[in-house]
Formats: C-alpha cells, structure tokens, sequence
C-alpha cells in the first residue's frame, strides 16, 4: 500500500511538473505575441504619422506652388512672342543655352513648373552673337507652358546702337524686332535639330 502511495505522489509531481512546464511555455509564447503585437503597434503608429506628415507637406507645396504661380506674372508689352510645338522643359533647356552660347548672363530668373523669367545682363554684340557688331542689348524672356506640348516664349530685346566713338544711339523699331526675332529662330532652330516635336512628347 505503502509503495502505491509513493508511486501515485512520484506520478503526481511528475504530471505538476510537466502541467508547470506546459504553462511556462504558454505563458512565455503568450508574451511573445504580445510583444509583436505592441512593436506591429508601434510601427502602424509610426507610419501613420509619416503619412500625415507627408499629406501635410504636399499641401504646404501645393499652395506654395500656387502662390509663386500667381505671384510670377509678366507684363508683355511689347517685344515679339511665338507658339512652340515642343515641351516647355525641352524650350527652357535650349533657351538658356542659346543665351550662353551668345554671351548672355542671366542676373534674374524665376520659374515655376508652368513658367519661367529671365532676364539677362547688357552686353555689347561681337561677330560671333545673335546681333550684329557694334550694338548693346539686353533681353527679358518669359516662357509659359500650354496646351498639350505647346509652349509660348516671349522675347523683348533693349537693343541699343553705338557711334564709333561709343555713343549709344536709339535702335529703330524693325531692328529691335529683329533681334527678338533671331534668338527665337535660333531657339526654334536648335529644338528642331535636336529632336521633333512628336520626339519631344514621346520623351516628356
């Protein structure tokens, strides 16, 4: 009787032991998961705010973008303005070599992704310029983008004439107008040699 009784205590403390273990691992398991479900949390809060943060900066940009849109305004008077069948990133590009390429700095320039001013500093023409020798110019140019893969370049010349003795004489209307007109025929030029204009919106 004696020996039944310590054999059912062993068995009893065997079957406590592995019911102990049982619920070690459990509750070790259970830990576990609610470790990963607080760092899941935590990461689902931490994207959440990342969001917020980003919807709230693409709204400061966009009402950004759309005060410098209503604050780059050019009054056009005068000057000569001409469509261009290619993108307005392809125009701008060529544009602003075409004033390198014939000596002119830009000292100002604002843009916008619809629009872009430039203005230029007063050079005196050499053989190898837009103008011929002996003149001063200086340019203003706004570039808009249109419809579609049209885009608008408007150029005013402050085209100036000097004497031999480097007095400045008043340009005449036709010469002015010509001057505009040759940077725009080289910018067109130069866009047409490059690529087509179906080019053009293939690779916007």
């Amino acid at each position: 009787m004696q020996q039944q009784i310590d054999l059912l205590n062993q068995e009893g403390r065997e079957v406590r032991k592995r019911q102990e273990q049982d619920l070690r691992a459990a509750q070790e398991k259970l830990q576990r998961l609610s470790q990963g479900h607080k760092e899941e949390s935590k990461k689902l809060e931490e994207l959440e705010a990342e969001k917020l943060k980003l919807s709230a900066d693409a709204r400061w940009l966009r009402t950004q973008r759309d005060h410098m849109r209503k604050a780059l305004k050019v009054q056009q008077a005068g000057g000569k303005k001409q469509e261009l069948s290619f993108p307005f990133a392809s125009v701008l590009k060529v544009t602003e070599s075409a004033l390198t390429r014939n000596g002119y700095n830009v000292i100002v320039s604002m843009q916008t992704d619809q629009k872009a001013v430039y203005v230029t500093d007063r050079k005196v023409s050499t053989p190898v310029s837009l103008e011929f020798t002996g003149f001063r110019n200086q340019y203003f140019l706004a570039v808009e983008k249109g419809n579609e893969d049209n885009t608008s370049i408007w150029v005013k010349a402050d085209f100036e004439k000097l004497s031999q003795n480097r007095q400045i004489l008043e340009a005449g209307k036709p010469e002015v107008t010509e001057i505009e007109s040759r940077l725009i025929q080289e910018i067109q030029r130069t866009l047409e040699n490059t690529q087509s204009p179906k080019e053009s919106s293939e690779t916007k």
